[in-house]
């Protein structure tokens, strides 16, 4: 078991025992090899908990963020780890800076004083910051609405296969019933590649751009039917393990294809 999953077994413990007291660096990771080993967007969120604790007048440095584990007299780290573990935290401050969750006091005229930001502030715990960081790979203004409700609930649960599932079963939900809009009549059994084939038929189909030449309906015909092939049918069938990146990617394309059917809807 990780130490963080160690930490927080034990801090949901001391909640409900009503023991909870304020957390430091030094009593989350009694030894530093702990802290160091951690990368800094698992460091980051822990860092965000522990900082209004240590903050003066609303800011706080680095300085601020060793302070009790270097100490002389008590429990302390020892000095030969001082360097590592500095740039260890340093390298997590600036990952926060990026993600948008700290900025640098711009009123102070020596550097590295820092203050929360408005969306900082709104986090308080290392799982708001884990939820707002995996929705940074997802950036939900990209997605259609419907996408937005009902796909990025499931990628911040880390559930990227059926939010893919999920995204191109709304991308085949609203072919049929755009295309039925139009007269088609579609039954339900008429799934998948097949449908988009008969959808954007490049002759036939109700959804096909007929302003376009032949070559691109034919291309747009491709585009849809593929997408679900690749997408959607593997993630119905079988378990597919796959990283947020490459989900966020997957899921951005099919609101894009959600959006042209949208405009054929018109």
């Amino acid at each position: 078991m990780s130490v963080l999953h160690r930490h927080h077994e034990t801090t949901a413990q001391n909640y409900d025992l009503g023991l909870i007291m304020p957390q430091t660096l030094l009593s989350i990771f009694p030894d530093p090899k702990d802290l160091m080993v951690l990368e800094p967007e698992e460091l980051e969120g822990i860092l965000l908990e522990i900082m209004p604790s240590v903050m003066q007048n609303n800011m706080f440095n680095i300085a601020l963020l060793l302070t009790g584990l270097f100490s002389p007299v008590g429990t302390a780290y020892p000095h030969s780890v001082h360097r590592p573990v500095t740039l260890a935290l340093a390298e997590a401050v600036s990952w926060l800076v990026t993600q948008g969750l700290l900025l640098q006091d711009p009123e102070q005229p020596a550097q590295g004083w820092y203050v929360l930001t408005k969306r900082a502030k709104t986090l308080r715990s290392r799982a708001d910051v884990e939820a707002y960081r995996k929705g940074r790979v997802l950036p939900i203004g990209l997605l259609q609405p419907t996408l937005a409700e009902k796909v990025w609930p499931l990628f911040l649960r880390g559930d990227h296969d059926v939010a893919i599932f999920q995204a191109f079963k709304e991308v085949e939900v609203a072919v049929r019933k755009t295309a039925n809009s139009k007269g088609a009549e579609y039954p339900d059994d008429v799934l998948g590649t097949t449908l988009m084939r008969k959808a954007f038929h490049p002759e036939t189909g109700p959804l096909t751009d007929k302003s376009r030449v032949a070559s691109e309906r034919e291309a747009e015909m491709h585009l849809f039917s593929g997408a679900i092939g690749h997408a959607k049918n593997p993630a119905s069938h079988r378990d597919v393990e796959i990283s947020p990146q490459e989900a966020a990617r997957v899921v951005v394309f099919a609101s894009h294809l959600l959006s042209i059917v949208e405009q054929r809807s018109a």
